[in-house]
């Protein structure tokens, strides 16, 4: 592994903490926290990457998110705020006009791609989703595997 996937790396589990934080305490977003580990695990390892779209954190909070780009209302706002309020605030600081109209681009930008390009669900129906994913999870680890006798005796038969 390169030092840039052992800092994707790190990266990832600062943000997972962090998102379990969120999930625990409810004035911390999870989503946010969620989205950036994903980004980042991709990144760093493939085996990382994995373990984490296996974890209920994944299923409840993002995976609706990564399949159907699709967020709450709510979600939509904590992901975007930072930004939104950011680069306006930094637009009022820096001397150059230049700069100042990329910002406020890019402001522009990340409203409307919210808006526009990620659909809004209701909680209720996120919910049921991830609520569906986790209880799948759960089915798959409890069925059993076919023992490997019977695998021998179908394999005979053809």
């Amino acid at each position: 592994m390169t030092i840039k996937r052992y800092l994707y790396a790190g990266l990832g589990l600062l943000f997972l903490g962090l998102g379990g934080i969120g999930v625990i305490i409810p004035i911390i977003p999870t989503t946010p926290f969620l989205l950036l580990t994903s980004f980042f695990f991709l990144r760093s390892s493939e085996r990382l990457n994995t373990w984490f779209e296996g974890t209920r954190m994944y299923k409840r909070f993002i995976a609706n998110f990564m399949e159907t780009r699709s967020l709450t209302l709510r979600a939509k706002i904590l992901c975007a705020a930072p930004g939104v309020t950011a680069m306006p605030m930094l637009a009022l600081v820096v001397p150059q006009w230049w700069l100042k109209a990329i910002l406020i681009g890019l402001t522009v930008f990340e409203i409307w791609y919210f808006i526009a390009r990620i659909e809004t669900v209701s909680v209720e129906e996120a919910r049921a989703r991830g609520k569906a994913r986790v209880a799948e999870a759960k089915r798959d680890q409890t069925v059993p595997a076919a023992p490997a006798a019977e695998g021998l005796a179908l394999a005979a038969e053809e």
